[in-house]
């Protein structure tokens, strides 16, 4: 018998048409739930009168309408609920026990359903109809006479009463279906016309809260909702009925009893026991009990005692008491002193001597948290509560808990710190005082580091320029570290605040002085002040001058703040010896400074330039105070430039360019994080007045090797230290690239270093010997490395690796060897890795020299960059002669980010003249037509060198920039002389003469089909 085939889920539907989706019929409610069908776009719900038997249609209606008004969408519920009191008390009413029939089996017994919304939509009907049975329009005295308000009560206590042995959640149910009717009572203002009615309510919230621990803050809760809407003399009453139930010292008492008094002040008349006031001095020891909820029983402590309720279990909800406590301290008067001495009693007594006091459980210390993080968050435009909170207490258990992880209440601690900042960012105007309690003297001046958290360093990043001075004074009065700690801490805190970026939104519209520039000029005058040479504090200078250049590399990116800067190194009261020389060379640095700061006569045009020009001063003030051995030079140069450009309108102004660039070049070759951003900003400033020459200078090491050989074509050292990892990496994380270039190199001339050969033979030459270093960094060198070293090594000893046994001569002189034997060979061995260290080093040596001169080229296109990007756009010639250069530097280099990055110039190039196209005519004046055309010539010669696709990108890219600009830059039509080039090097590159990818010659076409769709659109309009 053949086994059944198993019928796949879809068999059945093999030989039928494919079946039709099916179009959803239920609709997603409004709060996100699609469990049920709104009604809105349905026919309206009938509203006409309920029959006193309901049968067939009549039953069904009242199910669905009921059904309805449980629905978790509040479109429904409220539907359903208009269509329910319609037709209960509509302009045809219904009898009594219609009435009865709806309010017992349906209203009442509904609110103990946990089903979906039950208990929400049955107590909006039932707030309704109590409003208008025993409310205004009185209902029941008019129609339902024989329907009480005691009646009524006493059915809801009935229908929610848990009866027999019923499971915990159905008695849950109805214990909160009862606390729901009865808050639809309070809420249908209809208990205090008449005070026994509220009484009675009052005394079943009362009972109620005994049954069950967690039900007393909700029936606390209704209590104080009630509180709110009747008159002074019940809220007397009901107080004291609080206080003869034991209910008044409980935390719901305390927050009924203070919400009466604020809300009724002094027509509200207090029961003498337990207490007038919580919150007066003499009370504050019970209050604290009460809020503390130590679960102490005082009904044994006398006779007359009241018995109080049973205390809560630890929750980790923090109870609403303390939002009344909040609000009522936040209606104080700010401004009045004893406001705060009030709240400062209070959190001293109640919380901080409580919830974190030696003895204090670890639930207890937990809720102290959370009230504190309420307090903070909810308080913070409130300035003596933010000032109070971080007390003795609190502040110690918050730093030994966040220390270490595995403190029990260490997450709660951080979520603690986490609200600091958080409030920090959301209402700055609370920093100063935070920063002085986190640093004072209940907390700690290195808070940071004793709780291994950054709190300090993210709370100070929210500085507004108004509040810097404040901080600035709190940094250094708070210090109570000994040195040099003290010193470090406190220029860690100046660094972070020196970091701030000056444009931040914090600062927006903020005139005050930066409190980035403030931070500067007290870390600089740290920084290089006068050490005892036998202090601590003298061994960490080096580490405040690292910090200070990093925080001016960071502060410099933006022109506004050159001032600020220069004032900064201004400010610095440095030694620079008693060398006559010397002093004379920074007295007149400083004069030039001052001057150029002062641009109250510069033209406008030359006012950027006077701003670089005055930034390089100061830095090579900075040089000086470092006792750098180029800085005197740096200033002679700088002195030349001032000269220069002070008689730029008498005399011939060639040659200030020249000296600028060979500044630059110097500035960037340092391992600076600084120099590289001061050499950038600088060069932006005198982009505009650069020369032929001074762009040669630029682009000319372009074109060196990447090699030993090219790095001694590019630099002269003194130490021969050519290589070294950057000092600032670590703080400025924007540039991407290695740093690699000592301090004490100078630029030299490159066209003797090339005059004896050729480009092509210098591209060779380097790709052979770029081949070479690749083939032997590869792992067959290696290998033959290791060969070479075992075969060195079995010549001296004799002997042969194990896996060579069978081509070994058999060895039978066993002899031992004599000392001089054994001192002999330990000579030869320690030639041998002797040896073997060598090569390893010059190894070494070649691949720093390559990256050495690599990543001098990643700065000098960083240059290229900025010059591209503004002198593009103005068809600036000396922009276009930048594409040659960088043309052959994407062909001839081996590495491939540089050629990456001199390919996105090129492609920036393009896109800075099609934005300047709307206004070409305006500025392409001056254009010269011979030069770029020169240019265009010179990037075809070039396109055909190569095949990479970066390359031919960037060629073709180039070529299109100049063939538009020669085409339609100026009315000096050379059209034809750009269709006679492409046309040659098309026909050379068809006769197979010259190598060049297609791709080229497609974006030439598409180009030109782009232009005459152009000038057709233009003909028509």
């Amino acid at each position: 018998m053949g086994s059944k085939r198993k019928r796949g889920p879809k068999d059945v539907l093999v030989n039928t048409q494919p079946a039709q989706k099916r179009v959803k019929q239920k609709t997603e409610a409004t709060n996100g739930s699609s469990k049920q069908q709104s009604t809105k776009g349905t026919k309206a719900l009938d509203k006409s009168p309920f029959s006193e038997r309901p049968a067939g249609d009549e039953r069904k209606r009242e199910a669905h309408l009921y059904e309805l008004l449980g629905s978790e969408d509040a479109n429904d519920r409220i539907n359903a609920a208009d269509a329910i009191i319609s037709g209960l008390l509509g302009e045809e009413s219904v009898t009594e026990s219609v009435l009865h029939r709806h309010l017992a089996n349906r209203l009442f017994r509904g609110l103990a359903s946990g089903r979906n919304a039950s208990r929400l939509g049955f107590s909006l009907v039932l707030t309704e109809l109590l409003s208008q049975l025993f409310g205004k329009k009185d209902l029941a005295g008019s129609r339902y006479p024989d329907m009480t308000f005691d009646k009524v009560l006493q059915t809801l206590v009935e229908k929610t009463q848990p009866n027999g042995s019923i499971p915990g959640k159905e008695e849950r149910d109805h214990y909160f279906g009862q606390l729901f009717g009865i808050e639809c009572f309070v809420r249908a203002n209809i208990l205090f016309r008449e005070k026994t009615r509220w009484l009675s309510v009052l005394e079943l919230l009362l009972k109620l809260s005994e049954k069950k621990v967690w039900l007393r803050p909700q029936c606390g809760w209704v209590i104080l909702e009630a509180v709110r809407l009747m008159k002074p003399k019940l809220a007397g009453a009901t107080l004291q009925k609080l206080a003869e139930k034991g209910h008044a010292q409980t935390p719901e008492g305390v927050g009924i009893w203070i919400t009466a008094m604020d809300r009724f002040g002094e027509e509200l008349k207090l029961p003498s026991k337990p207490w007038t006031d919580p919150l007066a001095a003499k009370s504050l020891p019970d209050l604290t009990q009460s809020l503390k909820d130590s679960g102490r029983d005082t009904s044994q402590d006398g006779e007359a005692a009241v018995s109080k309720p049973k205390h809560n279990n630890w929750t980790a909800q923090l109870h609403w008491v303390w939002d009344i406590l909040l609000e009522h301290f936040k209606a104080l008067d700010a401004t009045d002193a004893s406001s705060s001495a009030d709240f400062e009693q209070f959190w001293n007594r109640v919380v901080d001597d409580s919830f974190f006091s030696k003895i204090a459980s670890d639930h207890q210390k937990f809720s102290g948290f959370m009230i504190f993080q309420k307090m903070l968050e909810d308080g913070a435009t409130c300035p003596f509560i933010v000032d109070k909170i971080f007390s003795k207490n609190l502040m110690v258990c918050l730093m030994n808990q966040a220390a270490r992880e595995d403190r029990f209440l260490h997450r709660a601690a951080l979520k603690a710190l986490k609200a600091v900042e958080v409030t920090a960012q959301k209402e700055p105007s609370i920093i100063t005082p935070v920063l002085r309690h986190l640093l004072g003297k209940n907390g700690a001046y290195n808070f940071d580091q004793r709780t291994n958290t950054k709190t300090v360093e993210k709370v100070l990043q929210y500085t507004r320029n108004a509040d810097g001075i404040a901080v600035l004074e709190i940094l250094k009065n708070a210090n109570n570290l000994e040195p040099p700690q003290s010193i470090q801490v406190y220029a860690n805190y100046l660094f972070k605040l020196a970091s701030l970026p000056t444009d931040s939104p914090v600062t927006e519209g903020d005139d005050s002085p930066s409190v980035a520039g403030l931070a500067l000029q007290k870390l600089g005058k740290i920084a290089y002040a006068k050490q005892d040479p036998d202090s601590d504090a003298g061994n960490i200078r080096s580490m405040l001058q690292n910090r200070l250049s990093s925080a001016f590399a960071r502060f410099v990116r933006r022109r506004e703040d050159f001032g600020q800067f220069c004032n900064a190194v201004l400010l610095i009261e440095a030694d620079v010896g008693s060398d006559e020389e010397i002093q004379a060379e920074y007295v007149q640095a400083l004069e030039r400074l001052k001057d150029l700061l002062d641009t109250s006569d510069v033209e406008k045009e030359l006012v950027a330039p006077y701003q670089g020009l005055a930034l390089l001063h100061a830095v090579g003030l900075l040089q000086l105070y470092n006792e750098e051995p180029d800085a005197l030079e740096t200033l002679a140069d700088l002195e030349q430039c001032y000269e220069k450009l002070q008689n730029r309108d008498t005399e011939d102004d060639t040659g200030i360019s020249e000296f600028l660039v060979e500044v630059l070049l110097s500035m960037v070759a340092r391992q600076s994080s600084l120099m590289r951003q001061v050499s950038q900003q600088v060069f932006e400033a005198f982009t505009h007045i650069m020369s032929e020459e001074a762009i040669k200078l630029l682009t000319d090491p372009l074109t060196a090797e990447e090699s030993e050989k090219g790095q001694q074509a590019l630099f002269s050292t003194e130490d021969e230290d050519l290589a070294g990892e950057d000092g600032d990496s670590d703080e400025d994380g924007e540039d991407g690239e290695d740093e690699s270039l000592d301090s004490d190199v100078e630029i030299v001339d490159l066209e003797d270093a090339d005059s004896d050969m050729g480009m092509g033979e210098a591209s060779e030459a380097s790709d052979e010997e770029s081949e070479a270093d690749q083939e032997n960094e590869g792992p067959e060198a290696a290998d033959g490395e290791l060969e070479a070293l075992d075969d060195a090594l079995a010549a001296v000893l004799k002997s042969h690796r194990l896996d060579k046994d069978n081509e070994a001569e058999s060895e039978d002189d066993d002899s031992d060897m004599s000392d001089s034997e054994m001192m002999e060979l330990d000579n030869k061995l320690v030639e041998i890795f002797k040896q073997r260290a060598k090569g390893a080093s010059k190894k070494k040596d070649k691949k720093d020299a390559k990256q050495s001169v690599v990543d001098f080229k990643h700065r000098i296109l960083d240059l290229l960059a900025i010059f591209v990007k503004k002198e593009a756009a103005t068809y600036n010639t000396l922009a276009f002669q930048t594409l040659l250069p960088l043309l052959e530097l994407i062909r001839t280099t081996k590495a491939k980010p540089l050629a990456n990055k001199a390919c996105a110039i090129v492609l920036d190039f393009s896109k800075s003249l099609k934005k300047s196209r709307k206004d070409w005519e305006a500025s392409a004046t001056d254009v010269d037509l011979v030069k770029i055309f020169q240019v265009l010539e010179g990037v075809h010669a070039e396109a055909v060198k190569d095949l990479s696709h970066t390359f031919a990108k960037a060629a073709s890219t180039a070529s299109l920039s100049c063939a538009w600009t020669v085409c339609f830059a100026t009315p000096v039509n050379r059209t034809d002389d750009v269709f006679d080039l492409y046309h040659k090097t098309q026909l050379s590159w068809f006769k197979n003469e010259a190598k060049i990818q297609p791709s080229f010659f497609v974006d030439w076409i598409n180009w030109c089909q782009s232009q005459a769709s152009n000038a057709a659109t233009q003909r028509e309009a």
